[in-house]
């Protein structure tokens, strides 16, 4: 019998244009539809990975099957065009995802054949078998949660790899426990946490180096949350000789042994959602514990163990009016922080803020692919709409001046070899022409 021919797609987002974002390599990888490969029967089934960013869409092979995945926001109305395109060439097209799995199923369904909500490893087995069987139904829907201790390997094979970047995904963890009002992550997985078997995370960073980095990213959403498990794992990352990034939360620059351990097993890099430095704001997002006022204390302490900063931050709280602008290009320029990303607030569908403030009626464009974090769908409190915005990419374009950047960079206390910090030098570069071209940073 011929294998059914099976094309995943990571779509792109779109720029200011609507015109897909194209770049030369996609630097860090999704993890999804390498999981999605690995647990497909390779007896029926032939598999193709593609991210759009980098890749071309092979439009003109036959596929029987186009499965797309996408985080929310412009990437999930990419992946509705490329859903139109491919049904209408007569492939059965499934949709799943966090995003898609939080929207309302009525938003996808004239886009795709097939739903998918939950995590795939439950769901993409079933729908497959059914496939086969010629039992196809519109919707699937995790009945389950998948046992992390059951994953196979990701197919690292799937990736053609001239196409991507240094980086290797990989997971140790996979959700989180803490409420933030605003996260996806913590509504899709229902505030669980769940840690996978030590020796398999090692197998999985095995497979990674197999296929030619020995560069990994953890895309764990918060990889630091226990301690002992972190502990196992760092200590049995040692001999791997890797280096790798994640991102965590600020509770472990409270402790200098796993601050120490974490660069031995080859952190160079962790990620902090710090949100604000406004503690009125913080409350708006259920985040008090952040501890603004010990910010500086806990990014000197991470430095100093040899590792490099990221921060990821949010304006339009609550809490924020127009001298937030100001007060954040300080703070992140004081702090000299390598790689700061903001968003404007996005209340993504299905978060407890999307409730929140269409309850208050505060939400006024309802265009998805403005969810993306650098447009302003909502009347803030204590500003316009149009000032926040305003303001967001004015702070954006000061920041990533070519002379900000070589402040932040220059006589940065962190560790980092020369290779790695050129990694961050390039990082800043390619932020910069983002931003110069309204494209919001980290969304491809």
């Amino acid at each position: 019998m011929k294998k059914k021919r099976i094309l995943l797609i990571s779509p792109t987002g779109l720029d200011n244009d609507g015109k897909p974002i194209v770049q030369r390599k996609t630097y860090l990888p999704g993890l999804t539809l390498l999981q999605l490969s690995a647990v497909t029967p390779k007896e029926h089934f032939e598999v193709r990975v593609v991210s759009e960013t980098s890749e071309p869409i092979p439009w003109n092979e036959q596929w029987d099957i186009v499965g797309l995945t996408g985080m929310g926001g412009a990437g999930v109305v990419r992946g509705y065009q490329i859903a139109d395109i491919f049904r209408k060439k007569g492939s059965l097209v499934v949709m799943g995802g966090i995003a898609i799995s939080l929207f309302d199923d009525s938003w996808t369904r004239q886009h795709a054949d097939v739903i998918v909500n939950g995590e795939s490893e439950d769901v993409w087995p079933r729908f497959l078998d059914d496939y086969l069987a010629g039992e196809v139904k519109e919707t699937y829907t995790m009945t389950h949660v998948p046992d992390v201790k059951l994953f196979p390997p990701p197919d690292y094979n799937a990736f053609n790899l001239k196409y991507y970047g240094f980086w290797r995904p990989v997971q140790a963890t996979r959700g989180c426990p803490f409420p933030c009002t605003f996260c996806s992550i913590s509504e899709f997985f229902k505030r669980s946490y769940r840690k996978r078997p030590v020796e398999q995370v090692i197998r999985d960073v095995r497979a990674a180096k197999a296929s030619g980095s020995r560069y990994i990213a953890f895309i764990d959403d918060n990889i630091g949350v226990d301690f002992n498990y972190c502990k196992e794992l760092w200590t049995a990352l040692i001999p791997e000789n890797i280096i790798w990034v994640s991102q965590c939360s600020l509770h472990i620059a409270k402790n200098d042994d796993m601050l120490a351990l974490a660069y031995k097993s080859g952190c160079r890099i962790l990620s902090f959602g710090v949100e604000t430095i406004n503690p009125e704001s913080l409350e708006h997002v259920e985040k008090e514990w952040n501890e603004p006022h010990n910010y500086e204390k806990a990014f000197l302490n991470i430095k100093k163990h040899g590792i490099e900063i990221s921060t990821e931050m949010i304006l339009g709280l609550d809490g924020d009016n127009e001298t937030v602008f100001e007060k954040t290009f300080e703070f992140l320029m004081k702090n000299k922080i390598a790689l700061p990303r903001m968003y404007i607030l996005t209340p993504v569908p299905g978060t407890p803020m999307y409730r929140q403030l269409e309850e208050q009626g505060r939400i006024f464009d309802y265009d998805i692919q403005k969810y993306v974090g650098g447009s302003a769908v909502f009347h803030p409190k204590n500003m316009t709409a149009e000032r926040l915005q305003r303001g967001y990419w004015d702070l954006y374009k000061k920041l990533y001046s070519v002379k900000n950047i070589y402040k932040r960079l220059s006589g940065n206390d962190a560790g980092l070899s020369p290779f790695m910090r050129l990694f961050v030098l390039g990082t800043n570069m390619v932020y910069r022409n983002h931003i110069n071209r309204g494209i919001t940073p980290g969304i491809v």
